[in-house]
């Protein structure tokens, strides 16, 4: 009998697995499909998105503010981050493609959309950490200033890339 029950439950245990595996492979072949072979970057992202909404949530209930609206508004503002970047890569590619076929090398264009998400991770991380702060937890105040300078550099070599806009319709 206890033969019995071990096949019994190692049946289940398989039966489990294997659609454990085939849900698993089916996130990972789609996320290659959406995102070729940087999705680990983009799923860091949304889990980055996903624990700054909780850490906003907790501040909120700490500080006695938790409030709907301020809730969706948040929800909205990483859906939109989302669209940014989407926009970020899918111009890239449009300009790309229109360079290519005028005759004109745009391939630096490509960096647009990685600047883009490079900016949003460094403000998900410095969001997450500064609700870390204001519920009591110490932060190492390097790690907030190393993300500052990191947005910095990021800042900088994107300006590198597309230059700002003096005022005066003009690059620096």
């Amino acid at each position: 009998m206890e033969n019995t029950f071990a096949a019994f439950i190692g049946s289940i245990f398989g039966a489990f697995a294997d659609k454990a595996n085939l849900i698993w492979g089916a996130i990972l072949a789609g996320g290659s499909y959406l995102f070729g072979a940087y999705w680990p970057l983009f799923a860091f992202f949304l889990l980055l998105n996903v624990i700054d909404y909780i850490y906003g949530i907790l501040k909120a209930k700490a500080t006695d503010t938790l409030n709907s609206g301020k809730g969706f508004k948040g929800i909205v503002k990483k859906v939109s981050y989302w669209i940014i970047i989407a926009i970020s890569f899918g111009l890239a590619s449009i300009f790309i493609d229109v360079g290519a076929t005028i005759g004109v090398d745009l391939a630096f264009l490509q960096l647009l959309g990685w600047f883009v998400l490079a900016i949003y991770i460094i403000n998900e991380v410095t969001s997450i950490l500064e609700n870390m702060v204001a519920l009591g937890v110490d932060v190492p105040p390097i790690l907030l200033k190393g993300l500052a300078a990191a947005k910095t550099a990021v800042d900088a070599a994107g300006n590198k890339v597309v230059p700002e806009d003096k005022g005066d319709g003009t690059a620096q």
